[in-house]
This record gives structure tokens, C-alpha cells and sequence, in this order.
């Protein structure tokens, strides 16, 4: 029989090869005929040349060589006939028969590759027999000691090179070196997931000067390729040089190492030691090498759990953690250069989640030549598929590295629920809560058992990880984790979305708008972003086990919840709105949860639209409560906007409506609204009628949130009143009622409010520590528009506690903060005027330029007002007299505000002091002083009082204007401005060296100088650098 097949496969290599050769000769005259010939040629070479697996190869290559013999027999038929010329149609079959020959080609390109798989394992086993039977062959009988060789091991056992570069490890080489720089023998395991850096660690340990000092000998065994005890050993021999059995190898290893000071690293340690079945075997090896004397042991494992036998030095190590974003920078501009890291580069080390060899591969692709964008492109089609360099293990290919605990033999005991849990947790980027109901329910839901036993597997082997951060710990994955596994279980994953999805849609269901019940917030707000992935899913698939209607409704109650925890699922509530269109009232609502995020995005223009729209669908389908709600919304947008004559038109409407629904819960929320624009417009009677009605309200409603913010705008009314103690008590209340409600909003607008009451009271430290808490909300939420109001704040605290340079840092960075709104303008209104403070005229004037030209598109007097105060100082201090005084006086057309009206009445007298109207400048001093003690401000009376001093001089009344720069200093002491309380001291000083008075004035002049060089970062700077308007 196989005589019989060896005869045909020959005739069929005859054959072929004739009708190539005929082919080819009639033929010639076309190239791709002619190369096509040479690779069926070479094909049958080939052939004749295999040796392993024979059989199967040449069954592929008979079958490439049976498909070219027929193409080549129609080739010689047109060779033949008399119309040579005519070959459009030889193309299409070349196409074709080129397509059949590469496809064959893979099949022995991926064949060759197992093939040499199969040799490779097959040397690796005849090598283990080999040792064995030599072993086995050794001389037996009462001999006390095994047959042995040993060589010089500290000539032969080459350790692996020191890392090139290692980073974000500085406190964990510290801790080791600690434990192994002891004199006593250590035992020291790293532990961590897959590529986090684990055996450059140990390297890196083992180059340290101190412990080639400290040990004689070092080794290191990589036990990747070592799976069980018997290759464990065998291959810990070698290292040590020692030819012996298994059995005999630790006693020759202890009476080698036990002569010297050894360190022994034992490298990806989890091969051998995860075989349940052996585990206990292999841990008794690992007992009997740490016991060795002299002899100090690393063993590095993936995962978090230690080999129990060995008794580990303590403190023992936490588990390796993942790499910051500047970490990973570093780690990319070392490999990449410096120019690698650009924003495409930032996007990737944000999407993969600080994993060391993840970071690492990405910055050889790089290096290697493909651009960020290219990279970034491919990672967002193929995630994790793409960092790889083109090898196959697990230090060169990131799934290889997360396939190894994926397939763990670890993970095998429970394979179908750990599948079933890695399946949802990869559909939740935020994980799940590791409270008990919780994980119960998850556990019913999946129907699995014993889910606590399961997700502790999973967190062993490093493939979840518990997140401390929140205030329950959170089971989640890194981010490649997640994603290697939504590819590569996606079966596992259609069984538990579905599961998922509607568990969220009944609880969102359930909760509405409800956002300040307790219960509510702990169940939906440290969910939104996993709600929002499920449910964006959901709309992409269209599957029909969602119920469509119940999950556009849970969308737009999501929305709302969404805003309300800064994390603006946008998205989603666009794709519940494209499959509503046909249940306007629905539609209509949908677009009043839309409208909210584009506002809360400072998207005005989109809001507006999305309002007005479904003002309109609600007043078509004679929803007048609807019409109320989106006209409500409108005109807070408007408001927001500054198109405060529009917004009160559009309120007073909702009003109406609400009033003719007689809607307790709809007319709190328009006077509320009404109140804060009647703030804007300075009409504070008007304000505090509404508020108070609103507040009348929310005090008998489960409204906290409402009731929340209606206190704070009665905060502001009476700052504006210069109630400042009633101000502090409605904005502690505000902040307690926010708290209550766990309103992350509200609990930054209330400090805020607090922080400007602290400044306006000299409390700079209270005021800096709740700002910098307000900030932090902020941030956290991504609001950008009250980041920049609460930067403004800080600014100026930052300048009145004379950090000056922390003020320029903190305005420059909230410039590139990318909104067109009125918060916008503000904030390079104030980095201008930090500009004429320190006397940087050019970027000063830059700065407010910018400023005005942003306001002209907002009906905001006063913003504008500011602004040309801070011009009018500049033109005053550039000596551009004329141009100040028309700044100026330019301002009380736009708004007579009391604090600026009190700057400008203070610039104002010193312009008047150098211009020599001694009458004027009086006159506007002494307003101004008026003005700064009813707004209760200490430094701003320092100011003005100085320059009073300034108007005593040039009249000649010295006497006069000492005690008036003595009593600027006291006001500057109280208000803690170490700068304005130098320049208080060197205006004394001045006056008395004209008076005469030398050692006084010494005395002043060295106190002003101390004071400066207090001052962090500017001792080495000149007064100068600090001058007021008055040094002029």
C-alpha cells in the first residue's frame, strides 16, 4: 500500500514538473508566468528534501502540486492555440492560483513551527532521560554519600545582566536590601502579577554593590521551564554545577553552599510550585534550600500567595504595584527618547493601566519605529493583541504574559465560576464592591457558589486586585487584564451581560431621581461608570433579552446620576434618544438628562437647543409639568450664560406652569432659580423672597440637595449684605446638609463659599486648606467650570500668603483649561493681575487683554469691571496716567460693586498723590476706607491706610504719615501678609531717615529685610520685586 501511494506521488512530481518545463518554454515572454514556475520548482524540492514528519508534508504539498498541475495544463492550452495574445483571462487564474500557493505555503510555514515546538520538547525530554538513566547507573550499596560532581560554581554560573533601568522602585529595593543585608540567613518573596517587573527587581537586587559584598556567591534559576520536583532539582544541580539525582542533589548542594555566603533567586518560582497534586513536595524542597546555612534566599512568584512552609523574614513584602504615569514617561523616554511621549503616548500609558512590561513593549514599539498615533490607532481596534514585539513568551507579548495566570493550574479547580467572574468584572471597568450582600447578589445572579472562594483564587494568581481607595474596597482589573479578557471569553461573557444589565435597569428603576436617599447613593453612584458599559453594550448590540423601553428610562435616570458623580455618560443617553423617537414624552425627557450634561460640560449653546426642544415636545403632548421642568432648565442655562434678562423671561414662564400645576416639588426649584438671578442682577430684596420661599419648602421636603444649595445662595446674599457672620452660618449649612446627602457638588460649593468668607476675614490658612479640599472634589468630578472659579480663590490666597510663585503655577495651568465661558476670561484676568503685582508689565497687559477680549461675548458688568480695574493699576504703575484715570473711572457705569468700587477709590487716591491733586486723593482714600471697613477686610485697610501715609508726606506732615504706616502694619499683621508688612516697615523706615531719626530707621529697615527673607523661595529677591502702587 505504501509502495502503491510513493508510485503516484511521483508520477504526479513527474508530471507536474513536465508541464511547468512546457509551460515555461512556451511562455517565456511573461515574467510572472516565469516566477510562478521557479516557486513550483522549489515547492518540489522541498518535497524531496523533508525528513521529519514525511508523510504529513508531503500530503500538503501533493495537494498544492495536484491544483498548480491543472492550472498549468489550461496554461499550455493557451499556450498552444493561435491566439497567444489574448491572456486577460491567464491573469485571473495566475490571481487565483497564486492565492492557493500562499495558502499552502502558511500551512508548512505554521507546521514547521510546531515541528520545531515538538524537537524542542523532545531534546528537553531525551536530555531529562538521559540524566536519569546515568543517574540510575550509579554504583549503589552501603555507600554513605551519593555519586557527585561538582564544578567551580562561582566560575561557571553566569548571572543575568543588571537591569538598564528601573523605576518607581526605590522603596521596595530599600525594604529588601534591608532583610538581606542582615547577618543573620534571609528569605525574601516578590510578588505581583504577570509583567510587573518581579525579575528585574531580583536582578537589580543582585547587581547591588552591597550584596556582591555581603555574598560570596549569587545565582540565579529561571524556573519557567522547570514544571515539576524532579526538573526543579535537576535544574537547581546545574546551577550549582552539581551531576547527581534528584534525590542527592540538595545534600551535595548543602555541603557546596554551606562553605560560603550564597544568595540564591529563584525566578518565576509559580511553574513548579502550582501543581496541587506536588505542591507539598516541591514547598519541602524549598524548605530544605532556605534551611541551608550561610545561604540567604529570593524566590519570585506570580501572584499574592506565599509558599507556606518556608518560614519568610519579616516584614514581609507587599506585592509589586503598577507604575505611575510619570513612571511610565520616564520608562518610554529612556527606551523611546526623549521625544517619544506625545499625546498619542499618554493616551496608550493611561490605557495600560502602569503594567510594567506592558510599558516597556509599548516603548520598544516606539523605539522601534512606529509612531504613538499608529500604536494608539491599533491599540483601540486590537487592545492588548498589539503589545507585542514579536515573540512569543511572556517578557516579549503581553497576552502571553496574561494567558499564563489565565490558564494557571490555579485557576482550574473552580474553572467555570472564575470564568464566570473574570466574564463580568471585564464588562465592569470600576469592578464590583467587595461588601458581602453585594457579592452574594452577584454570586445568585451568575448562579455559581462559593463566590468569595473564587474571587480569592483570582486575586492570588493576579488577575483581580482589591481597591483600597474607595470607601468600601472594590474587586477590579487592570486594564489590559480586561480587555485580554473581553476578546478572549466572550462567550462567558453574552451568558452574564444580560444577567448584569438587568440587574441595573431594575435598580435604577427603583431609584429615579432620588439621588440624596442614603440608600440609593450606596448602590447606583459607585456604579454610573459600570452602568454606563453595560448599558452602552446593550444599545450596540441591540440584543432582545434587554428590555428596550425599561432601558431608555434607566438611561435617562442614569444621566442624572451621572452629572451628579462627574462621570458624564453622554454617550449612552445619545443612544437612548436615536431609539425613542417614537414616545415624544419619553424623547422629551431624554433630551432635559441630555441638555443637564451639556451644561454640566459647559456646552451652553447644545444645551439650550436640547432644552428648547423639549420645551416644545412636552407642549405639543400637553405635558405642562414637563414644559415647566425643561423651561426651568433653560433658564438656568441662560442664567449660567449671563443672558439674565432672557433667563428671567424663561423662569417666570416655568413659574407660571408650575404654579398652574399647583407642583410643590416644581415652584422650590424655580425660586430658587429666581433668587440666585435676582443675586446677579444686585436686586437682594427680590433675592431673598424667592430664596426663602424655596427654603420654606426644601425644610419640609426630602429635598437636601435642593435645600443645600438654597443655603448657599442665601450665603451669598448676605455677603453681599456684609452679614458676614450670617454668611458663615448658611454656608456651615449648606456644607452639613451636602454632606448629608453625600452631594459632591455641593460639599465644593459650600467650602468655596467658605474659603472667600475666610479671606475676607484674614483667615488665610483656614481659607487655603478649604479651598485646596474644594479643588480636590472638583477634580474629582471633572467640573471644570467650578475649578477655575476655586482657582481664582486660591490665587488669591496663595499671593496674600506670599506664594506668589504657587499663584502663577496654579493660573497658568487653569488657562489651558479649554472653555469658552465667563470663568475662562477670569482666570487670565487674574494671572494679569498677578503679572502687575511683580511688575512683569508685557505679560500683565497680555494677560488682561486676553481677558477683555473673552468677556465680549458675556453680558457680565462685572467680570469686565474687574478687568479694567486691573488695567487701570497697570496703566497707573507703567506711568500711563491718562489711561488709568479713563480705566477707572469707566468702571462705576458698569457696576459700583463695594469691592471693586473700593480698589478703584484706592488706585484712584494714589493716582491723584502723583498727579499732585492732594484734595482728590483724599477725597478717594478716605471713600475707600469707608468702603474696606464695612468689608471687613484687614489688608485692604493696610493698603489704604499706607497710602494715606504716602498723601501725609508729600504734605510734609511726617509725623502724620508714620503713624499712618504704623497702623498699615498692625492691619497687615492681622491679615498675615508677611510682603505688605515689609513695605509698611520700609515706609517707616523712610520716614525716619527724613526726620532724622537714623538708628530708627535702621531698626525698621533690618525688620522689613527679615521678613522678606522668610518668605519661602524669595530671600534671595529685592524688595523691588514686590512694590505697590505706592512706591511710585
Amino acid at each position: 500500500m505504501n509502495n502503491k501511494i510513493a508510485d503516484t506521488s511521483i508520477e504526479l512530481v513527474n508530471s507536474v514538473s513536465a508541464v511547468v518545463k512546457e509551460v515555461g518554454e512556451m511562455l517565456n515572454g511573461i515574467p510572472y508566468v516565469k516566477s510562478l514556475s521557479g516557486v513550483i520548482l522549489q515547492i518540489i524540492k522541498i518535497r524531496d528534501e523533508i525528513k521529519a514528519n514525511k508523510k504529513r508534508c508531503h500530503e500538503i504539498i501533493d495537494k498544492v502540486l495536484r491544483m498548480s498541475k491543472s492550472i498549468y495544463e489550461k496554461l499550455a492550452e493557451v499556450a498552444r492555440s493561435n491566439k497567444r495574445e489574448k491572456l486577460s483571462r491567464l491573469e485571473g487564474h495566475l490571481t487565483e492560483h497564486e492565492r492557493l500557493i500562499n495558502r499552502g505555503l502558511d500551512d508548512l510555514n505554521e507546521h514547521d513551527r510546531r515541528l520545531d515546538e515538538l524537537n524542542t520538547q523532545l531534546i528537553l525530554d531525551i536530555i531529562f532521560h538521559i540524566t536519569m538513566e546515568q543517574a540510575s547507573a550509579a554504583p549503589t550499596g552501603n555507600q554513605a554519600t551519593p555519586t557527585e560532581h561538582t564544578t567551580q560554581t562561582d566560575l561557571e554560573h553566569f548571572l543575568p545582566p543588571k537591569p538598564s533601568l528601573i523605576v518607581e522602585r526605590e522603596g521596595q529595593i530599600n525594604a529588601i536590601l534591608e532583610i538581606l543585608l542582615r547577618d543573620e540567613p534571609s528569605r525574601v518573596v516578590l510578588l505581583g502579577g504577570g509583567g510587573f517587573g518581579k525579575t528585574t527587581l531580583a536582578r537589580e537586587i543582585l547587581h547591588t554593590s552591597s550584596i556582591i559584598t555581603r555574598y560570596q556567591l549569587r545565582y540565579f534559576l529561571p524556573c519557567e521551564g522547570l514544571p515539576d520536583v524532579d526538573t526543579f532539582l535537576i535544574g537547581f544541580g546545574s546551577m550549582l554545577g552539581i551531576k547527581a539525582t534528584p534525590t542527592a542533589v540538595l545534600a551535595s548542594a548543602q555541603r557546596i553552599l554551606e562553605k560560603s555566603t550564597a544568595l540564591i533567586c529563584l525566578d518565576n518560582y509559580e511553574t513548579p510550585w502550582e501543581p496541587f497534586e506536588t505542591r507539598t513536595k516541591i514547598e519541602e524542597v524549598l524548605e530544605s534550600i532556605a534551611s541551608i546555612p550561610n545561604s540567604s534566599l529570593i524566590v519570585t512568584l506570580r501572584g499574592e500567595q506565599r509558599p507556606s512552609k518556608v518560614s519568610w523574614s519579616k516584614p514581609l513584602l507587599p506585592p509589586l504595584s503598577t507604575i505611575s504615569l510619570d513612571g511610565a514617561k520616564t520608562i518610554v523616554e529612556n527606551i523611546g527618547g526623549n521625544d517619544a511621549v506625545d499625546i498619542y503616548t499618554l493616551k496608550l500609558l493611561e490605557a495600560i493601566d502602569g503594567i510594567p512590561l506592558a510599558i516597556t513593549l509599548v516603548a520598544t514599539l516606539l523605539r522601534d519605529g512606529e509612531s504613538a498615533e499608529s500604536l494608539w490607532k491599533r491599540w483601540s481596534a486590537n487592545s492588548t493583541e498589539i503589545i507585542q514585539t514579536g515573540g512569543d513568551d511572556r517578557q516579549s507579548n503581553l497576552n502571553r504574559s496574561i494567558a499564563l495566570s489565565v490558564n494557571s493550574i490555579r485557576m482550574k479547580k473552580n474553572f467555570n465560576a472564575s470564568r464566570q467572574l473574570l466574564a463580568a468584572l471585564s464588562l465592569l471597568p470600576d469592578g464590583f464592591s467587595s461588601d458581602a450582600d453585594i457579592v452574594e447578589h452577584l454570586q445568585n445572579q451568575l448562579n455559581i457558589t462559593d463566590a468569595y472562594t473564587v474571587l480569592q483564587t483570582l486575586r492570588i494568581v493576579a488577575l483581580i486586585r482589591v481597591d483600597e481607595t474607595s470607601t468600601l474596597p472594590r474587586f477590579n482589573m487592570l486594564s489590559p487584564i480586561r480587555l485580554f479578557c473581553s476578546r478572549f471569553l466572550a462567550e462567558d461573557i453574552k451568558l452574564v451581560h444580560t444577567k448584569i444589565v438587568d440587574y441595573y435597569i431594575s435598580t435604577l428603576l427603583r431609584a429615579k431621581y432620588n439621588i440624596d436617599n442614603p440608600e440609593n447613593y450606596a448602590k447606583i453612584a459607585p456604579e454610573v461608570k459600570n452602568i454606563h458599559s453595560v448599558f452602552q453594550k446593550s444599545f450596540m448590540t441591540a440584543t432582545q433579552e434587554v428590555d428596550l423601553q425599561n432601558l431608555i428610562q434607566a438611561t435617562i435616570y442614569l444621566a442624572d446620576w451621572s452629572w451628579y458623580t462627574g462621570y458624564y455618560a453622554k454617550d449612552v443617553i445619545e443612544m437612548a434618544l436615536a431609539k425613542s423617537m417614537h414616545t415624544p414624552i419619553i424623547h422629551a425627557d431624554g433630551l432635559i438628562a441630555l441638555g443637564n450634561l451639556h451644561k454640566w460640560e459647559a456646552d451652553h449653546e447644545n444645551a439650550e437647543k436640547s432644552f428648547r426642544e423639549a420645551a416644545s415636545l412636552h407642549r405639543k403632548s400637553n405635558n405642562s409639568r414637563g414644559e415647566a421642568n425643561a423651561l426651568k432648565h433653560l433658564g438656568d442655562t441662560l442664567l449660567e450664560m449671563r443672558r439674565i434678562d432672557d433667563a428671567e423671561d424663561v423662569l417666570q414662564a416655568s413659574l407660571s406652569l408650575y404654579a398652574q400645576a399647583n407642583d410643590k416639588w416644581g415652584l422650590p426649584n424655580v425660586h430658587f432659580s429666581l433668587g440666585t438671578l435676582y443675586l446677579q442682577k444686585d436686586q437682594y430684596m427680590e433675592a431673598e423672597k424667592n430664596l426663602t420661599s424655596a427654603l420654606q419648602a426644601y425644610e419640609t421636603s426630602t429635598d437636601i440637595i435642593g435645600w443645600a444649595n438654597t443655603t448657599q445662595s442665601l450665603c451669598w446674599l448676605h455677603i453681599q449684605l456684609e452679614n458676614l457672620v450670617e454668611a458663615e452660618k448658611y454656608a456651615n449649612e449648606s456644607l452639613s446638609l451636602s454632606k448629608r446627602a453625600n452631594y459632591a457638588v455641593g460639599i465644593g460649593n459650600a467650602l468655596g463659599y467658605l474659603g472667600d468668607l475666610y479671606l475676607f476675614t484674614d483667615r488665610i490658612i483656614e481659607a487655603t486648606e478649604v479651598l485646596d479640599q474644594a479643588k480636590a472634589i472638583y477634580m474629582q468630578q471633572n467640573n471644570l467650570i467650578n475649578q477655575l472659579i476655586t482657582a481664582e480663590q486660591l490665587a488669591f490666597a496663595y499671593i496674600q500668603s506670599d506664594r506668589v510663585s504657587a499663584a502663577e503655577t496654579l493660573l497658568i495651568e487653569s488657562t489651558k483649561v479649554d472653555l469658552d465661558v465667563v470663568q475662562s476670561a477670569t482666570i487670565f484676568g487674574v494671572l494679569g493681575l498677578l503679572y502687575v503685582r511683580t511688575n512683569d508689565a508685557i505679560k500683565a497687559e497680555h494677560y488682561l487683554n486676553n481677558a477683555l477680549q473673552r468677556l465680549q461675548k458675556f453680558e457680565d458688568n462685572f467680570e469686565h469691571a474687574k478687568v479694567l480695574l486691573y488695567l487701570g493699576t497697570l496703566y497707573f504703575k507703567t506711568c500711563r496716567m491718562e489711561e488709568a484715570e479713563k480705566a477707572l473711572n469707566s468702571i462705576p457705569d458698569l457696576l459700583s460693586w463695594r469691592g471693586i468700587e473700593m480698589h478703584r477709590l484706592w488706585v484712584l487716591g494714589v493716582l491723584y498723590v502723583n498727579k499732585g491733586e492732594l484734595e482728590n486723593a483724599e477725597e478717594s482714600l478716605e471713600s475707600a476706607l469707608i468702603w474696606a471697613k464695612r468689608h471687613q477686610s484687614s489688608y485692604q485697610q493696610g493698603n489704604i491706610v499706607r497710602s494715606m501715609g504716602i498723601l501725609f508726606l508729600k504734605r510734609g506732615r511726617i509725623d502724620l504719615a508714620i503713624e499712618k504706616f504704623q497702623e498699615a502694619l498692625r492691619f497687615h499683621r492681622k491679615a498675615q501678609w508677611i510682603s505688605e508688612q515689609a513695605t509698611d516697615l520700609k515706609r517707616i523706615s523712610e520716614a525716619y531717615k527724613i526726620l532724622g531719626l537714623s538708628e530708627e530707621a535702621e531698626a525698621a529697615s533690618r525688620e522689613s529685610e527679615g521678613l522678606m527673607d522668610s518668605i519661602p523661595k524669595y530671600k534671595t529677591l529685592s524688595l523691588m520685586a514686590f512694590r505697590t502702587i505706592d512706591d511710585l
